[in-house]
């Protein structure tokens, strides 16, 4: 897991835990399979069960972690078959994306984007992960 502990006081608590949670999961900080614990993630956060508990059902109710009553709460190992069917709606998106952005690009547009995929074309080595995750997510949100 990261080391974020720090939760923003003008915030709900349950949902920055929900948040670092999910983005620890999606990064597998926290791998397919390890066992959550409401206690560790409460002394973690400083704070009660109950806001890490509703941090635990909503990343349950969005198929992250599996909660088993008397036995604990797992995250959820990876499906190949949600890889397949996330891979496949993720080119649907992307190409339709492309063919719309094609129609009204600027050529200032085109080559931030020549650069964006210059960047992404490094190889993928376990060093350079969180770098072009981080480029990924960036490239997103702008």
């Amino acid at each position: 897991m990261t080391v974020e502990t720090q939760l923003n006081p003008t915030q709900p608590v349950n949902q920055q835990i929900y948040r670092i949670l999910r983005r620890d999961i999606v990064h597998c900080l926290i791998a397919p399979g390890t066992p959550l614990s409401e206690k560790e993630v409460s002394v973690r956060f400083n704070v009660s069960r109950q806001p890490v508990r509703e941090a635990f059902i909503k990343l349950a109710e969005n198929g992250l972690i599996q909660i088993r009553p008397q036995r604990g709460s797992y995250v959820n190992k990876i499906s190949m078959a949600q890889v397949r069917n996330g891979s496949f709606i993720r080119q649907a998106i992307e190409c339709a994306v492309a063919r719309r952005a094609a129609s009204m690009i600027t050529e200032s547009q085109c080559y931030q984007l020549e650069q964006i995929f210059t960047s992404n074309a490094l190889p993928l080595s376990a060093s350079n992960w969180m770098i072009f995750l981080n480029l990924m997510t960036t490239s997103i949100n702008s």
